[in-house]
């Protein structure tokens, strides 16, 4: 009787085995499926972000591909474990499709080998690679639109590399950035000193010195020019990315500053804000790599942007015009309100101006670089551009928007003898605000009302008042920040805050550009800030250009920002780029010999293969099963067919020898529906 006994926990203890081969396989099975569900989930919101109806970034596209990634690695994992190691060449598969989508969300951005200077006469959009937009754009409007643009030349993206690899800088750039985190001021502010201290610290190779003191040379001969303006050109800068106020610009610089300022400019692409711009928008510090320009400086009588579409309310057929006294710089940087000028696109007749007081003006200083000089009394109040310029502005705006094929943002200066130069155009980034839910507002307690709106929407917190940039580390996580004048540092509060508010500045600073691209609701030229104190609970309704006491949840909600479209086709091309790689199923027919893993071409052949696979190897493998009648139990019924039922989430039963099931037994409500 031993015997039986021993062959009987033999036989059960192989039963016991086979059982656990079978629910490990089916746990597998179920991590298949359950990540094919998510990744198919993430694939519908994608396209159906690319109809253009939802508001998304790089950051969105970004995270979507990292979960699908994530998810295809765990379900090829999950297929070699449930089926062998044939499925390891998805592995590849997966890889090389990544790459590819890579690729093409990030653009063709490997530093080409170019000249390390290129006059804006040898440049156009085609260039965009090794020059940058600002001076590829540059050399467009001058050579292909035959508009006025000051003389200069392009410091190639080709230059920054070898001034880069000659001192050995990337991999210690990488690894400091790489270390970096992002959502600790002091941290910021110490990666980045160290970044820029190694850059400014290494030598310019003498080939591209010479380089570009020759050029200077040549720009001075021809333009008769003795001081020079040197601005940057990032890759990637002026594009769907702004980068607006991010790198430096040093105006009325002589020849002899040249190659220090350069270096300048280069260290200026890892300051505190422009790190946290780059890693905020998820994108790749080695692919940006700075060209520059230098143009022969403008004296400017005045100087502004021209937005060629009203970016708040884009269906009013008027373009704008801002201007102050002298050089932009005070303009883009917000610290002057300036003139703005509302001029018809269908006719370039001036529509409305309203005329700032404009008490000081930025001017050319003889001993080099720029100085404030005060305006007259009588001069602050005047117009600082007469109606015959509005109208050149205008219908030159709209011939660079008409090239380009949409609305943009165009810097130009006016010089002593009144003509007109253009500094920079890029895409300009639209909010149109769909119609809103009504909210009855009489009834909540009004503080401060007025202002112009530079970002519709709604955000409410604890008021938090920053006058310097040594405040931005205590800025707490959704504050509604009010501040005298914006500056583009605030960029690294961005992600913190719920709203923005500011006494003096206007809808073309660098700023306004930013906290539309951020999407934070934001108010400036409100007076009396000072009646709002820190930490008192705040709803700052931006579309309605009024300030509310406490969280208004139903004001926010109505004003949300998922109720507006952001008009920017460069984002939408890049998200159909990148869709290219992911949706097309080409594995279609599982009979079909083209059913391989070679086949895979996108992330939804990889997710199709995998389900069918998983399916074979769960399924038609399980009639092959030894010992199924060891593990299993019969089903009595009156279906004349032989059916064992196994339970893979429970152990063998306990009793030995012949088993059997009633169909009153079976608690499984999908096997009751079979």
């Amino acid at each position: 009787m031993s015997w039986w006994r021993s062959l009987f926990f033999i036989r059960r203890k192989y039963s016991e085995q086979v059982l656990s081969a079978i629910q490990d396989k089916f746990n597998h099975f179920i991590a298949i499926l359950d990540k094919n569900n998510r990744i198919l989930r993430v694939i519908g919101d994608l396209e159906e972000k690319s109809h253009g109806e939802y508001l998304f970034d790089t950051n969105y596209i970004r995270s979507s591909l990292i979960e699908m990634q994530i998810g295809l690695d765990s379900i090829i994992e999950e297929l070699i474990n449930l089926g062998g190691p044939r499925y390891a060449v998805l592995r590849e598969r997966r890889a090389m499709i990544s790459a590819e989508i890579e690729q093409a969300l990030s653009g063709e951005h490997s530093i080409r080998r170019d000249d390390y200077t290129l006059s804006f006469d040898e440049i156009d959009s085609n260039r965009v690679f090794s020059v940058g937009s600002k001076n590829a754009q540059l050399g467009e409007i001058r050579t292909q639109l035959g508009l006025p643009v000051p003389d200069g030349f392009a410091i190639s993206a080709w230059a920054y590399k070898h001034f880069i690899d000659a001192n050995n800088l990337q991999e210690r750039i990488t690894d400091r950035i790489g270390a970096l985190d992002l959502k600790c001021h002091a941290d910021l502010d110490k990666v980045s000193e160290e970044i820029r201290e190694l850059v400014t610290s290494c030598p310019v190779p003498e080939d591209l010195v010479q380089a570009l003191k020759s050029s200077c040379a040549e720009l001075a001969g021809r333009s008769q020019a003795t001081r020079f303006a040197l601005r940057s050109s990032a890759i990637g800068e002026d594009t769907q990315f702004s980068f607006a106020g991010q790198y430096a610009t040093f105006l009325n610089i002589q020849e002899s500053e040249l190659v220090e300022k350069y270096r300048e400019v280069l260290a200026s692409k890892f300051t505190p804000k422009a790190i946290y711009y780059f890693l905020s928008h998820a994108l790749v510090e080695s692919e940006l790599a700075m060209s520059v320009g230098c143009v022969a400086m403008i004296n400017a009588d005045a100087a502004g942007v021209i937005y060629t579409r009203d970016p708040v309310h884009p269906d009013d057929d008027c373009l704008l015009i801002s201007s102050v006294f002298g050089l932009g710089k005070y303009l883009v940087d917000g610290k002057l309100t300036p003139d703005l000028f509302r001029v018809s696109r269908r006719d370039n007749s001036v529509k409305e101006m309203r005329i700032a007081k404009k008490p000081v003006r930025l001017v050319m200083d003889s001993e080099g670089g720029i100085s404030e000089e005060k305006l007259p009394e009588a001069e602050q109040e005047k117009p600082s551009l007469n109606e015959e310029q509005m109208k050149f502005l205008a219908f030159s705006a709209l011939k660079i928007e008409e090239h380009y094929g949409v609305p943009q943002d165009v810097e130009w200066a006016k010089d002593q003898n009144g003509r007109i130069f253009f500094l920079q155009t890029r895409p300009l980034r639209i909010i149109k605000s769909r119609p809103t839910m009504a909210v009855e507002t009489k009834y909540l307690e009004l503080l401060l009302s007025g202002g112009t709106i530079v970002c519709p929407g709604c955000g409410g917190g604890p008021v938090y008042h920053i006058s310097e940039s040594q405040d931005l580390e205590r800025v707490p996580d959704g504050a509604v920040l009010c501040a005298l004048s914006p500056f583009p540092g605030l960029i690294t509060v961005m992600g913190k805050i719920r709203a923005l508010v500011t006494s003096v500045g206007n809808v073309a600073s660098h700023m306004a550009t930013l906290a539309r691209e951020y999407g934070i609701p934001t108010l400036v030229g409100v007076s009396e800030l000072k009646k709002l104190p820190d930490g008192l609970q705040v709803t700052v309704d931006a579309t309605g250009t009024a300030i509310y006491r406490g969280i208004q949840k139903e004001l926010i909600e109505a004003r949300r920002p998922q109720d507006e479209i952001i008009d920017e086709t460069g984002i939408f091309n890049i998200l159909k780029r990148v869709l290219a790689h992911i949706v097309p199923l080409n594995l279609i027919g599982r009979e079909d010999n083209e059913f391989t893993p070679e086949n895979c071409r996108t992330y939804h052949d990889i997710t199709r293969f995998a389900h069918q696979k998983a399916m074979e190897e769960m399924f038609s493998r399980a009639v092959k099963t030894e010992g199924k009648y060891e593990i299993g139990s019969r089903l009595k019924s009156n279906i004349p067919l032989n059916i064992i039922i196994i339970y893979i989430d429970r152990s063998l039963p306990t009793r030995p020898g012949q088993r059997s099931i009633g169909e009153d037994d079976i608690d499984s409500i999908p096997m009751k529906a079979f």
